[in-house]
């Protein structure tokens, strides 16, 4: 029985051995699969019943043999040394959103004519011309709300909001034809 077994198994290596090919598409790979199907086959030979189908038996291991090789590859560790840096450390963005929460606190405290000014200038793209026929004023009334919108948010973000005028001590007082302009 043991010569019949051995017999075939010799017979069938060669189309198990373009079977795992196909499985693994690596001949390295469907070697070592093909000669731990036959190990296993060797081992479980008592199992095997004479008169049954062998054929289908020998592929059977052979097949579980590949989804068990498949599993041990999933559960190997990665080392260290072979993972690019960028998958090991990030940057940290806990910088932009504090800056993000104190530009967002400083243009809450704004007025509301300098806040509009602001966002349509610096963050929407507008030129001066474009913010002044959008909110239907002149371009000397934009140009005075947006300097004193920087002018706020640059004391409130530095800190220099002490005074209960709003005007810090690096506060530096507009023009006065900027001033009026402003307050019609």
């Amino acid at each position: 029985m043991a010569n019949e077994f051995h017999q075939m198994l010799l017979e069938h290596l060669p189309r198990l051995q373009a079977y795992a090919i196909m499985l693994t598409r690596d001949r390295a790979q469907a070697e070592d699969l093909l000669q731990e199907t036959s190990l296993r086959a060797l081992r479980a030979q008592k199992q095997f019943m004479m008169g049954t189908n062998f054929t289908a038996w020998i592929y059977k291991i052979l097949r579980n043999e590949y989804i068990s090789s498949l599993r041990r590859k999933k559960r190997q560790p990665v080392q260290i040394e072979d993972m690019p840096a960028e998958f090991l450390s990030r940057k940290g963005e806990q910088e932009n959103d504090v800056l993000s929460r104190e530009i967002i606190a400083a243009m809450d405290k704004l007025q509301h004519g300098q806040r509009e000014v602001l966002i349509l200038i610096c963050a929407s793209g507008l030129s001066y011309e474009e913010a002044a026929e959008a909110l239907g004023c002149s371009v000397g009334t934009i140009k005075s709300r947006l300097w004193r919108a920087r002018a706020r948010m640059a004391s409130l973000i530095m800190g220099d909001d002490e005074t209960r005028s709003g005007r810090g001590r690096d506060f530096i007082e507009p023009p006065r034809e900027m001033a009026r302009a402003a307050s019609l």
